[in-house]
């Protein structure tokens, strides 16, 4: 059935009085408005705000704060620098899309985001891998200067996911990593706390956002 996304108008009080037979139109109203609840505006969904330093040699000796430029302190030290996002994913979490903000040059080699999900039922860090995931690199799906300047303070750029449902031939595969796409969460797994980890390389990271992806169709 198609899962509405925009507002739907729910049947009359009048009828659907306690006790009375409902059918037709109401009962077709009802089953797209509990339809949409489900699988719409009951998807999950989290935002993080990396916090770290964004002062730059670049900007003198009162090292001014970089992010009034709207950009990012790139440092050489972000090399296989890793994050750890928690994610409380629901009973529809069947695929989760990732939405990244941040700032990139070749200051500490080849640009790259590598994202993959873990389970938290041992250990929140070094859980059961449910997804090896997927690799971002530079040029191709992201943008970084070319010209390393050291403690470079490079301007916002976002990188997705996207929303498609691609075919994944084997999520716990390591070599290589898949290209862009969501991350793919075991039915087993659905409803549980999950690990989202993160590891870059010549980046800053700045913002993550993690979502449902939601189904414009389901089989009831």
């Amino acid at each position: 059935m198609l899962i509405p996304s925009a507002y739907r108008q729910t049947p009359s009080e009048q009828g659907c009085y306690n006790g009375q037979i409902v059918m037709g139109g109401a009962l077709s109203q009802m089953a797209s408005a509990l339809a949409q609840l489900s699988h719409c505006k009951f998807l999950g969904e989290a935002h993080y705000q990396v916090s770290h330093t964004t002062y730059s040699t670049l900007w003198g000796a009162e090292q001014f704060g970089a992010r009034l430029n709207g950009g990012t302190r790139v440092r050489t030290t972000y090399k296989t620098y890793e994050y750890n996002f928690l994610y409380q994913s629901t009973a529809l979490s069947e695929r989760l899309a990732l939405l990244m903000v941040y700032g990139a040059d070749y200051s500490a080699g080849n640009v790259s985001i590598k994202a993959e999900a873990r389970a938290t039922g041992s250990n929140s860090y070094t859980g059961t891998v449910l997804d090896y995931g997927i690799e971002f690199t530079a040029p191709t799906y992201l943008t970084a200067l070319s010209t390393p300047l050291g403690e470079a303070v490079p301007s916002d750029q976002w990188a997705f996911t996207g929303c498609r449902s691609v075919a994944v031939g084997n999520p716990l595969s390591t070599d290589p990593l898949d290209r862009p796409r969501p991350l793919v969460i075991p039915s087993a797994n659905r409803g549980e706390l999950l690990n989202i980890k993160i590891t870059v390389n010549s980046l800053s990271l700045v913002a993550v956002h993690i979502y449902d992806v939601y189904q414009l169709q389901v089989t009831p």
